[in-house]
């Protein structure tokens, strides 16, 4: 409406009064300071809003699953993907603290290293002359090892800079011995504002954390609960905590397809593993509606994957005598019911030489991806999806999920300090 139609001239209507002529002026005066202190509002609120977000829009990496708003993949034979990221966490009552021992005193081991040899392997991986200084006096012969293990007290551990933290860390994720940083808690992201955002953890709690958590990529770590859960009374607390750092940053993938898609291209894709007549009715359905349509890609997977993706495996049918874990899941992942003897330990290579082979390209729906260290042990096993994606599981306790990971980053999963190779592998009746 126009100004002229809100607000008529008297001039139009000769037979108002003049009683009514000056309300007509009064209203127009009223609705003009009315507009102006509704504009004066809103030019208030975009100043703060745009305040707030500047900061936050600063920090972003565009390699990073953190931006609010989707975004898009390069199109493949497994068609136009849109990413959405999410967070997901464990349901509070699958935090098992009673799983977990924090107790105790904290130690580092160097499996195999005399005196000497840590003294080299100490300045190898880039610390500098007076720390190394001071971890070479704490180091203690361990024979039960054999090697050396080192016992920082809890304000040395607290004040180690995050750069030397993460030199040092990374390479105690080498031994097996070192359960703490082999275990450590981890989340993809920018910094630790997004890793506690919107949870219960106390700024108390959350300050005596903030010291010890270091990055690697574009991963942040935190491997130090012993030297801070004495300090939290709360068993509340304690749990939240738990909880919060058990967050996985992950995402959503929607196929786009429209009328202009090549249904048999993408039926070939997404049915791999005789399962086109699953997929195809899917995608012709969505292509018949004549628009622009999208669907969750996990209507598109094996059973497998389907039914455990994003969810967290109910504590009362965990049984610690099977490890459904990133290789039971890799292995099982075309499989209409899980085969249990790939929760059996070094299983895995015998598998391989047996029913698959080595690809080095032109990556397809299931492929096995391994990481393999610098000493030929597997390190982690996931599934290729498609464009950059892949389909894991980090562990086998009742607080790691099934979710879809980026390629690039499942190295930083299980930090190494040595050379990591990425393998790829297909089934041989595929």
């Amino acid at each position: 409406m126009s100004k002229t139609e809100a607000n008529p001239r008297p001039e139009d209507f000769p037979v108002l009064r003049t009683e009514a002529v000056q309300t007509a002026r009064s209203i127009r005066k009223w609705v003009f300071v009315l507009a102006v202190f509704v504009a004066a509002s809103w030019i208030l609120i975009g100043i703060l809003i745009f305040q707030n977000r500047a900061p936050a829009a600063s920090n972003v990496n565009s390699n990073t699953f953190t931006a609010t708003r989707p975004t898009v993949s390069g199109t493949g034979p497994w068609g136009e993907l849109q990413y959405i990221p999410i967070v997901i966490s464990p349901p509070l009552e699958y935090v098992a603290e009673s799983d977990v021992d924090f107790s105790g005193e904290v130690v580092w081991h160097f499996p195999n290293a005399g005196s000497k040899g840590l003294s080299v392997l100490l300045k190898k991986i880039g610390l500098p002359a007076p720390l190394v200084a001071e971890l070479e006096a704490m180091a203690k012969a361990n024979v039960s090892l054999p090697g050396m293990s080192l016992y920082p007290s809890k304000e040395f551990v607290r004040d180690l800079s995050p750069e030397n933290r993460a030199k040092l860390y990374v390479a105690l994720c080498d031994y097996r011995d070192n359960i703490e940083q082999r275990n450590q808690f981890m989340f993809r992201g920018n910094s630790p504002d997004q890793w506690f955002a919107g949870s219960a953890v106390s700024p108390e709690t959350r300050k005596l954390v903030l010291p010890f958590i270091y990055r690697n990529g574009n991963f942040m770590y935190f491997a130090d609960m012993q030297s801070v859960v004495g300090s939290i009374s709360s068993r509340e607390q304690q749990l939240v905590l738990l909880k919060t750092l058990r967050r996985d940053a992950t995402f959503l993938v929607h196929l786009k397809i429209s009328e202009k898609s090549d249904i048999e291209t993408l039926v070939n894709y997404w049915g791999r593993g005789g399962r086109a007549q699953d997929v195809r009715p899917i995608i012709e359905s969505l292509m018949q509606r004549g628009e622009d349509q999208s669907i969750n890609i996990t209507h598109l997977l094996p059973p497998l994957a389907r039914r455990r993706i994003y969810t967290y495996p109910a504590r009362s049918v965990v049984d610690p005598g099977i490890q459904h874990d990133c290789h039971w899941t890799s292995l099982n992942f075309f499989n209409e019911s899980p085969d249990e003897t790939f929760s059996k330990a070094n299983i895995l290579f015998g598998e391989l030489k047996k029913n698959f082979y080595r690809v080095h390209g032109n990556f397809q729906l299931g492929d096995l991806v391994l990481l393999v260290d610098k000493k030929g042990e597997a390190i982690h096993s996931a599934t290729y999806i498609a464009d950059d994606i892949l389909f894991h599981r980090c562990g086998s306790d009742s607080s790691a999920p099934w979710v879809l990971a980026r390629g690039e980053d499942v190295t930083g999963y299980y930090p190494r300090s040595g050379k990591v190779m990425i393998l790829y592998y297909r089934r041989k009746n595929m």
